[in-house]
């Protein structure tokens, strides 16, 4: 594979004072998997939400989208809460499920119209990827979830338009004993709410009949995945709804990602990095690019040579290629492929020396989101729910605003600025653009105020008001206060 020249300055952390790297480490035994972590699930199984959801088709109507919404696929609609708040004697905002909920139907009112065709089911997929514990009970002011009460109050708005078949479900960070503990489990039974936790401990304890596969033939990284049901069955109306906060992988993290926690365990996992992907879904990667790594290099350095921003934050590469590069990096792990016991661990160990866990990070996740969404139909409305964001170094934002839309890209994109990013300068957005996906270009997407009184254009989106909640990358708290 031919190198290229590009070249960053910086020195790599050292793994043992890292703590993610130890975290890392401990998780993996022998490089197989992360078999030590418990991620079995005791609440709602995909078998038994895809029967009940089965069961209540009966009666049915499907919602739909307001016609504005529906005839203008590339745009996005943004809708302002008007959550009042302030903080407590400690600087944390004070709890308002009483405002969240009323926001929630507020939003479907505005968003669907009742519908005419009968049966199905509507599945809602909200970001909730944890944080939520017996200490930070549902009804507190979230910062890095769609809040349960927003989601709830949509809920009731949709039933009162006979969408009487609606369900929520999650693959993410949430685990059951947090959704006992916190309460949210008590919320949506209240609300006679389903909910499917889409958690299991390794890929082979998914049931066939629980997964819908999907091909892409042309992906990057995967050529072929599968999502849980019923998000893509037929006659489901899927509701994607992301929060806003920032992230490592993405520096927003939106409705694209948001994607993540409808395909399954392994699968689904687009942020293993450049090494251990091969090692932790060792038993899935005949559905995967076996040559991926040059591929994601290659496409790496093109998009450092392009100016991507905060591309190399640590010198990573530079230190790759100081320990030799590829070819170091690809006899150490043969090396590795044939060591057993200690000598595995310390084989391990030398490949994260040569290659950090942060180096080509963003790129392969990029590429694996995108080897995704190429392939999957959109959902049938995506939203951004930002009345509480989440910022780097900067807390929990008071944002006041939804955004939604039919296409990801414009929602992520617009959604963005309004985070304080450029969405030109994003990486993935730039990538999303570059496979053809959408247009990042904020200044070619139509934007409306929604609201009771109507649909409002926005002739000029720099006159929108912006919250700016910094740049994650890798944690680094001297990009905290720096925006595009």
């Amino acid at each position: 594979m031919k190198r290229r020249t590009f070249l960053t300055t910086g020195a790599t952390a050292a793994i043992a004072g890292n703590p993610l790297m130890r975290h890392i480490f401990a998780e993996v035994r022998t490089g197989e998997d992360r078999r030590n972590m418990d991620l079995a699930s005791t609440g709602l199984s995909i078998h038994d939400g895809v029967k009940l959801l089965k069961k209540g088709e009966k009666g049915n109507i499907a919602p739909v989208l307001r016609e504005e919404i529906l005839d203008n696929p590339g745009a996005v609609f943004i809708i302002y809460a008007g959550v009042k708040n302030e903080r407590d004697e400690n600087g944390r905002w004070k709890p308002c499920p009483d405002q969240m909920e009323p926001f929630g139907r507020r939003v479907a009112e505005l968003v669907f119209r009742k519908g005419s065709d009968k049966g199905g089911r509507t599945f809602i997929h909200p970001n909730m990827v944890g944080g939520l514990s017996k200490n930070n009970p549902v009804t507190n002011t979230q910062g890095g979830i769609v809040s349960p009460y927003f989601t709830v109050g949509l809920v009731e708005a949709l039933r009162n338009m006979s969408n009487t078949n609606v369900g929520i479900g999650v693959r993410g960070g949430l685990r059951h004993p947090q959704v006992v503990e916190s309460g949210l489990e008590d919320l949506f039974k209240e609300h006679n709410l389903p909910f499917i936790e889409a958690h299991t401990q390794h890929f082979e304890d998914y049931h066939r009949s629980e997964l819908l596969w999907h091909k892409s033939p042309e992906g990057v990284v995967q050529r072929r995945f599968c999502t849980y049901k019923p998000v893509y069955e037929k006659k489901t109306t899927y509701i994607n709804i992301a929060h806003t906060h920032t992230h490592t992988v993405g520096h927003t993290t939106l409705t694209i990602k948001n994607n993540q926690g409808i395909i399954p365990r392994g699968y689904g996992h687009t942020c293993d990095d450049w090494t251990s992907l091969s090692m932790w879904r060792r038993n899935l990667m005949k559905d995967f690019n076996r040559d991926y790594r040059p591929v994601i290099e290659d496409s790496w350095i093109k998009h450092a040579n392009m100016g991507f921003k905060h591309w190399d934050i640590g010198g990573y590469y530079r230190s790759y290629r100081d320990r030799g590069g590829y070819k170091a990096f690809m006899d150490a792990y043969k090396t590795y492929e044939k060591s057993k016991g200690d000598d595995r661990k310390k084989m391990l160990e030398n490949l994260y020396e040569i290659a950090d866990y942060r180096l080509f990070i963003l790129e392969i996740w990029a590429q694996r989101m995108m080897d995704c969404i190429e392939v999957l139909t959109p959902p049938y409305v995506s939203m951004a729910e930002g009345v509480f964001g989440r910022g780097h170094d900067c807390g929990i934002v008071h944002s006041d605003f939804l955004t939604a839309g039919r296409s990801m890209i414009a929602v992520d994109t617009v959604t963005s600025w309004l985070m304080g990013h450029d969405p030109r300068e994003l990486p993935y957005l730039r990538i999303a653009k570059e496979r053809g996906l959408g247009d990042n270009d904020i200044e070619k997407i139509p934007i409306y105020i929604l609201d009771e009184k109507g649909i409002h254009r926005v002739n000029d989106y720099r006159t929108l008001q912006r919250h700016p909640m910094g740049v994650h990358v890798f944690g680094r708290k001297d990009l905290g206060a720096r925006y595009y």
